[in-house]
Formats: C-alpha cells, sequence, structure tokens
C-alpha cells in the first residue's frame, strides 16, 4: 500500500510526533490535533517529515527536533504515556506511523550502490532510483519473558538504565534461532538459570525505533542467579503481591508482570 505525500482530511487521526513525544490536547485521554495543525506545521516548514497512510487512514508527520509552537490546548506527552491512556486500535497506528517516519529517515539512501530512494507507488516501501532495489520497512524481533518460579516471578534492574525501575529480561533475536531459543538463551545469559515450559503470551509493536517486542512466560528449571554484571545490574524473584518499582501500564513489560 503507497504512502501518499498529502496530508488528508479531517476525519482521520493525526499523529504529529517530535522525537519520541507526541501531540494530544491539554487534557487527559484529550483528542488528537485536527487536519488544520498538520497542514499548518508543513505551511511553517516545522515538519521533517510527513504522509498520509491511505488504507489505514492516519496522517503522521515528525516535526524537526526542538520546542516548536503548539496551538493552545495541546500539549507534547511522552509516546509511552499515549500508549498507556488510548484504546489499543489507537496506540497501535500511532505506533505504525512513529516506526515508520523512524524508518523514512534512516533508510534514505539504497544499502547497495548508495543512490536516493524514493516510494513505491504500490507498496509500503522504497526503491532506488538508480539500481532500482526495493527496500522495506524493517523490523528488529526481540523476546520479553516473565519467569516463575513456586509463585514469585524474576524481575531485573538492567545497566543500562539507570532507574530502580525492575523488569523483566528481554533480547534481540539472533539469526539461526527461534524465538523460544532465543529466550532460553537471554535468561540463561544474564542471570545463569535454565527455563523450561516456554509459552508465547502477546506481542507489541514497540516504535523506539523498530522493535516488535514478543512477550513468553516461562518456568524456572534449575540453577541459581548469577547476573550478567554488564547488562543486569540485580535480578531477584519477587512476590506478585509484593512488586518493585516496575515498569508503567502501556508497556508489554507491565502487562507481563500484573497480567492486566
Amino acid at each position: 500500500m503507497p504512502l501518499s505525500r498529502i496530508v488528508s482530511s479531517h476525519d482521520i487521526p493525526q499523529f504529529i510526533f517530535c522525537g519520541n513525544t507526541i501531540l494530544t490536547g491539554a487534557k487527559e485521554n484529550a483528542l488528537l490535533p485536527d487536519a488544520e495543525v498538520s497542514a499548518r506545521c508543513i505551511e511553517f516548514q516545522v515538519a521533517e517529515d510527513w504522509f498520509t497512510d491511505t488504507d489505514h487512514r492516519y496522517t503522521a508527520l515528525m516535526l524537526e527536533n526542538g520546542t516548536p509552537p503548539i496551538p493552545p490546548d495541546t500539549r507534547w506527552i511522552p509516546l509511552r504515556q499515549f500508549f498507556a491512556e488510548q484504546p489499543e486500535a489507537l496506540a497501535s497506528l500511532a505506533a505504525r506511523a512513529h516506526g515508520l517516519l523512524a524508518w523514512r529517515h534512516t533508510y534514505r539512501y539504497c544499502p547497495s550502490c548508495g543512490a536516493p530512494l524514493r516510494d513505491d507507488a504500490d507498496e509500503t516501501a522504497r526503491v532506488c532510483i538508480k539500481c532500482e532495489r526495493t527496500q522495506f520497512p524493517v523490523l528488529e524481533p526481540a523476546v520479553i519473558v516473565i519467569v516463575r518460579k513456586a509463585g514469585r516471578i524474576l524481575l531485573a534492574r538492567h545497566r543500562q538504565r539507570n532507574t530502580n525501575i525492575y523488569t523483566c529480561l528481554a533480547g534481540y533475536v539472533e539469526h539461526g534461532e527461534t524465538l523460544e531459543q532465543c529466550v532460553y538463551r537471554e535468561v540463561k545469559e544474564e542471570t545463569g538459570i535454565e527455563v523450561t515450559n516456554i509459552t508465547y503470551r502477546m506481542s507489541q509493536s514497540w516504535p523506539f525505533p523498530d522493535q516488535l517486542m514478543v512477550g513468553f512466560s516461562a518456568e524456572w528449571q534449575r540453577g541459581e542467579l548469577c547476573v550478567q554484571p554488564n547488562e543486569i545490574q540485580e535480578a531477584a524473584w519477587f512476590d506478585p503481591d509484593r512488586l518493585p518499582d516496575i515498569p508503567a501500564p502501556g508497556s508489554l513489560a507491565y502487562r507481563l508482570i500484573t497480567g492486566r
């Protein structure tokens, strides 16, 4: 399905991003801005890129870095907060819009010959103007797992985040392995334990910038906790009724930990 450069009408969602924030009304759960706001962003040349997805019926804009002026009664909120506040269907559209904008920003030149890419006329893809190689949107699959042992769950503080948030173990899928093999490997590498009964639970688009998070549950099989020091600050077993600080609603980690 093609992506049109024409900003569409008032009857479709208008997703306006600046980095990892999204423009909404000033009140909680407020509506998105209308098409007039999108048109003004383009007119005043503060939009870095924009398109209308004709099949999924939304318009998406990425504004330039900085703090562009916004209309009264609007506000910037983190995209993660938007995921938590909005219905799943609208959040999924926002994830798609943000992910495609990030992809368009990254893939501007052909990886084979270096010539510029143009939008394909028929598909969500970009085509090299010289060698005609087609470049489709890129997804990076990653697993995230909630591990259980005798009624408790395994949570960890990740070294790269520098926060007190405890969350699930997670990692990117490598070439040649299945999702289940990735779960087993990541848990073993990061905590030293082995798991069994690896079961798919749910998934979530996570466009920061292009992850597809695939959620699993698993059961402890053997081993004692021995964390990988360059990845994990601390890992421990927690009673589900006495949890530490965990990720906010709107994330797949929150849903796996709480079951909500």
